[in-house]
């Protein structure tokens, strides 16, 4: 069936199947998302699915900009995009590592109402760039796999260095071995296929 999407609209970003059978298609453009929500259904000559698409929705553009002064609240930031088709707002935040406080940064993640992201917004008399917003996978603290977290896992410990029953802090091993691919490098590495997949999914 990938290759049936293929053909009708095109390469995509990203396409995964979910536990109920049905299939994730994350589009590359606008028009890519019209075109599929216009479809009814989808057939390779021995299989035909129907396409839901009373619940689908276009999903907006997620960006960054940076640099933005810490003197300028949200509401203000909400107030001086309006125009620009923004329709989320949240300024970045980080733990400092000296007191473990939890402080503001100067980036800003702005959600746009359409799938098609600018290249600049105006923020009174500035202008700032925009950059693609690219989530990190979620990834299990405890298993190490991705999709969950340590609060609700029911795997078994496993290390991120060497994919054994132990934790990451009393490991000993020489070499790593990722415990999702196998490979020869921790499990938060961006190089890992598995780590690659993810991303591409949420993107």
């Amino acid at each position: 069936m990938t290759t049936v999407l293929k053909n009708v609209f095109g390469p995509y970003k990203a396409c995964a199947p979910l536990s109920n059978g049905n299939l994730i298609v994350t589009c590359s453009s606008a028009q890519q998302v019209k075109t599929l929500l216009s479809c009814k259904n989808l057939s390779n000559g021995n299989k035909t699915v129907e396409v839901e698409t009373s619940s689908l929705k276009p999903v907006g553009a997620k960006g960054a900009i940076y640099n933005v002064a810490l003197e300028i609240s949200t509401d203000e930031l909400v107030e001086g995009l309006a125009g620009q088709k923004v329709t989320f707002v949240k300024r970045f935040s980080f733990r400092c590592k000296e007191s473990s406080e939890i402080r503001d940064s100067k980036s800003v993640f702005l959600q746009f109402s359409t799938a098609d992201l600018p290249a600049e917004v105006k923020l009174g008399y500035l202008l700032f760039r925009v950059k693609q917003y690219i989530p990190k996978p979620l990834r299990c603290f405890k298993c190490n796999s991705f999709g969950h977290v340590a609060s609700y896992c029911r795997g078994r410990e496993r290390c991120s260095n060497c994919g054994g029953e132990d934790k990451y802090n009393e490991c000993n091993a020489d070499t790593a071995k990722c415990p999702n691919c196998g490979g020869n490098h921790s499990a938060n590495d961006k190089v890992c296929p598995r780590y690659q997949r993810e991303t591409e999914i949420l993107n």
